[in-house]
């Protein structure tokens, strides 16, 4: 049971490149105020310079690779990797102070990274996001025409060695409609957010509130 019953939950998605995780994410996000589910998304932490249209703290905290590193020696991120010279990772300041106010926070990261975060946060919920199909997969990489032949090849050979990984993952969500699968991730968080696990004390809590009532009355 959590010690702060207010908590939010953590919430790993993953998924191929080009299963729409990023975009189911987003429209998640988007109508999570609608059906009353209070959802962040976590922001990483990366030591590649800002892009055009980026923002810091946004799109993600930018660091030198001395910072970063030093947030590895103070033990700071529930996760991280390197990817073409530069560490991106989930800083645990930023995921601690979301969780303590009640938020829960998505991560949208890769297999390596769930695993890392579940061996600090074995509660943590996992949604791996699935295309209809490897035909369907192809497509949409090549479809958004940002990847040269080879990087479509790479992230296709990866992305076939990765989907076995969702076999130990708590949910699986097929992503043919982009609105569907945002809608199912949603009722996943207020599922979770209702499980026994989670909000368990309210039975102590309802149970001792018995003949208060009535005792009100009696005074």
């Amino acid at each position: 049971m959590n010690e702060n019953k207010n908590r939010g939950i953590i919430v790993i998605v993953s998924g191929p490149s080009a299963s729409g995780k990023g975009t189911v994410v987003s429209r998640a996000l988007a109508k999570a105020d609608d059906v009353r589910v209070d959802v962040q998304l976590s922001v990483s932490m990366t030591t590649r310079g800002i892009g055009k249209g980026e923002v810091d703290g946004e799109t993600y905290y930018y660091v030198s690779k001395e910072d970063f590193e030093q947030n590895i020696a103070d033990n700071n991120l529930v996760e991280y990797n390197s990817y073409a010279g530069e560490y991106y990772g989930t800083p645990k300041d930023k995921l601690e102070g979301w969780l303590n106010a009640g938020s829960s926070v998505i991560l949208e990261i890769d297999v390596n990274g769930a695993k890392q975060v579940l061996a600090q946060y074995p509660d943590a919920v996992t949604v791996y996001i699935l295309p209809p199909s490897f035909q369907e997969l192809e497509y949409r990489l090549r479809n958004r025409g940002r990847d040269s032949e080879d990087k479509i090849r790479y992230r296709l050979a990866k992305g076939r060695d990765e989907i076995p990984e969702a076999h130990w993952y708590d949910y699986i969500l097929v992503n043919e409609i982009i609105e569907e699968s945002a809608d199912d991730l949603l009722c996943i968080i207020r599922a979770e957010l209702s499980s026994r696990r989670h909000i368990e004390y309210k039975i102590d809590e309802v149970l001792a509130t018995y003949g208060k009532e009535e005792d009100q009355q009696n005074d």
